[in-house]
């Protein structure tokens, strides 16, 4: 479609939108048509512009963290874990809080900010929002992050060596996934998104909860 048909288009609009009915009639039949001929132009991309909608489907963070909680699973399968991982969103709002509380510890030399696609092995780290500890790890976006294979060593080194500590009733891990940005610690740097994964301990309760031991 040229950009003068479409400027005589819009002028027909102008011309007709001060007649109330005839106008509204004619708006709703020029953008049918014109729709139509933009697809034709342009693609299916013209139809968001035309609705003020995005495609449906995940944002890319739904589908990072959906990739980190499908590798995550399979990595409970594959080693033969005998535990269920119930995922709380409801945790999610304590997501920043953790991770501030996480980057101390990296200051301190106690832990770091880990490459998903470079860990063997892993120690949590405990930290405390609230009234509630949290055994956390935090890692920084690798390359195809929606991929699953991009977090399957991460996902290996955290069911073997971290969220096993975590189970309640015998064999739950209540935890949760999110995408937290950091912001650059002098204000002036680039912010960069970091996924925290966080499982929450549960201690001792009648009943045969088990209490995780301290690390």
């Amino acid at each position: 479609m040229h950009l003068s048909s479409a400027s005589a288009d819009l002028s027909r609009i102008a011309n007709f939108a001060v007649l109330p009915w005839q106008g509204c009639f004619f708006v709703a039949s020029f953008l049918l048509n014109w729709g139509a001929r933009l697809r034709t132009s342009c693609g299916a991309l013209t139809l968001t512009a035309l609705t003020g909608c995005w495609p449906s489907g995940s944002s890319s963070s739904e589908q990072t963290k959906n990739a980190v909680k499908t590798a995550l699973k399979a990595a409970v399968k594959q080693n033969g874990n005998s535990y269920n991982l119930v995922e709380n969103k409801a945790l999610s709002v304590k997501a920043r809080a953790i991770l501030e509380a996480y980057l101390k510890e990296v200051e301190a030399g106690y832990t770091y900010v880990f490459e998903p696609q470079n860990v063997t092995d892993f120690c949590p780290t405990d930290v405390t929002v609230g009234a509630d500890g949290f055994g956390t790890a935090v890692f920084s976006m690798p390359e195809n992050a929606v991929d699953p294979q991009a977090w399957k060593n991460a996902a290996n080194a955290l069911v073997a060596n971290f969220l096993c500590y975590y189970r309640y009733n015998g064999n739950n891990v209540e935890f949760c996934v999110e995408i937290v940005k950091q912001e650059a610690a002098d204000g002036q740097g680039e912010a960069a998104d970091r996924m925290v994964i966080f499982a929450k301990r549960h201690y001792g309760e009648s009943g045969g909860d088990i209490t995780p031991p301290m690390l």
